[in-house]
């Protein structure tokens, strides 16, 4: 897929710009510091309306910058968890299989040697789990961070949460439960804009499919952890390894379903920076 500028170089995501062509639209719909519209005296900025909404155009980081090489790393990594999962749910159903042999009492095909085999390999694919999560939580975030970044340049007074809350809103207890889902919904309405800020707001969907997945994934997560820890009897292993493989298959949608937002929330970024708009907005 082309790039839909430039025409020779492959676009990073669908309908969108190549890397250099979107560096150059991003770099050039920066507002340098002071500048006003062409004959017209800037004014200063009005105060945000909240306390917690900040409004400092002024900040080194505060620019436009194009998302779509983070966003692709991001959308690359998320298929790496979906890979890992799947091949954790391959271990966990030769696992499940071999345990349900034996509480349903079948022992003509134990194996202490095989025992222990499917024991290190479904150990070791619970460790390249954690490995791929780690991976890509850090790749996901700087892309998060990137877009709302951009979203801070394009409606200042529409960020109700401030900057380090981007990556701090995940881990903090309790506020994790509902800040990020805020931020990404901030920075989806800046991106927008306009026109096209009201349609944005009624399909907001990709967020909300995405925080919601992600909030039963983790939920389901440490339950099914604790369920396969406490496990002792063969039937409890083979129940525990059923909800594990449940879990997992739930990790592998939420992670389509953040593939899906990371895709749409920077093509909707790209199409504002491509329209050539860069005018501080009071989206909310």
């Amino acid at each position: 897929m082309l790039c839909k500028r430039c025409g020779k170089n492959n676009a990073l995501v669908e309908d969108g710009l190549c890397a250099r062509c979107a560096d150059a639209a991003f770099g050039s719909l920066t507002p340098a510091p002071g500048a006003g519209e062409a004959g017209q005296e800037q004014l200063p900025p009005l105060p945000p309306p909240l306390p917690s909404a900040p409004y400092d155009p002024a900040a080194r980081w505060a620019l436009l910058r194009s998302p779509d090489r983070l966003a692709g790393l991001a959308m690359a990594l998320l298929g790496l968890v979906i890979a890992v999962d799947l091949a954790a749910m391959a271990a966990g159903f030769a696992e499940y299989r071999f345990v349900a042999d034996l509480a349903g009492g079948d022992w003509s095909g134990y194996d202490e040697a095989k025992a222990e085999r499917l024991d290190d390999l479904y150990v070791w694919a619970g460790r390249a789990q954690t490995a791929a999560l780690v991976v890509t939580a850090i790749g996901f975030l700087a892309w998060f961070l990137r877009v709302r970044d951009n979203a801070h340049v394009l409606a200042p007074l529409g960020q109700s949460k401030t900057r380090v809350w981007a990556v701090l809103g995940f881990f903090v207890p309790v506020v994790s439960f509902w800040f990020p889902r805020r931020i990404a919904l901030d920075t989806w309405h800046a991106s927008a804009g306009g026109p096209e800020l009201d349609r944005a707001r009624a399909s907001s969907g990709p967020v909300e499919l995405w925080w919601f997945l992600w909030l039963a994934n983790q939920f389901l997560g440490r339950l099914v952890g604790r369920y396969y820890e406490r496990a002792e009897s063969l039937s409890a292993i083979r129940s525990a390894t059923a909800w594990v493989m449940a879990g997992d298959a739930l990790d592998i949608v939420s992670a389509v379903a953040a593939i899906l937002f990371v895709r749409s929330l920077t093509r909707l970024q790209n199409g504002r920076v491509a329209a050539g708009s860069h005018l501080v907005t009071t989206a909310g």
